[in-house]
Parts: structure tokens; sequence; C-alpha cells
């Protein structure tokens, strides 16, 4: 079972990377359209997921997991790029002091 469990994981990697190669790290960015900040966009793209699954008339689609996974991940990606101090020797291509604020508030 530890093996499927890699193996699982592994392919979620290799999705969220092969996507983030298609489309850069515009996940992490606000939009060019519409001035979203990332962290409720991705949460907003869970919930569409939360919702695809709950409506679904049919089986779950692998996919439909494999995304919602997906999310949640880069969620705690950007949390945690919120929470970790910046260093200002380091260049940084996002920086969210509201919400830095917020979750340094709370810890």
């Amino acid at each position: 079972m530890q093996e499927r469990i890699k193996k699982k994981c592994d392919e979620i990697r290799d999705l969220l990377i092969s996507k983030n190669e298609s489309y850069g790290n515009s996940v992490f960015e606000r939009g060019v359209v519409f001035d979203v900040d990332p962290i409720y966009a991705i949460k907003a793209r869970i919930n569409d997921k939360l919702n695809r699954l709950k409506n679904a008339r049919t089986f779950d689609s692998e996919n439909d997991l494999q995304d919602l996974t997906g999310y949640l991940i880069l969620l705690q990606v950007i949390i945690d790029d919120v929470k970790t101090p910046v260093d200002e020797n380091k260049e940084v291509t996002f920086h969210y002091e509201e919400e830095r604020k917020t979750i340094n508030s709370k810890l």
C-alpha cells in the first residue's frame, strides 16, 4: 500500500509541475483581467472542484480528484510563503503583507 501511496503522490506532483510549466506561476499571481488575490483564487478553484464532485451524477473523475489535491497543495505552498519571513537579499515573486500580518497575529 505504501508504494501505491508514493505512486499517487508522484502522479500529482508531476501534474502540478506540468501545469506550472504550461501556465507559469500564474496561480500565484494576481489576475490579468480581474485583480484577485491568489489565495482567494485558489480557494475559489477548490470550492468549484468540491461543488463539481458534490453535484456529479456519475463516478468521480480521477482528474477532478487530482486537481483538487493539487489545488490544496498549491494553497499550502502559497500560505507557507506568506508565513515565511522575507529575506531582503532574496528575490521574491510575490508578497502578501496583509495576509502575513493576519497569519502572524494568529500564531
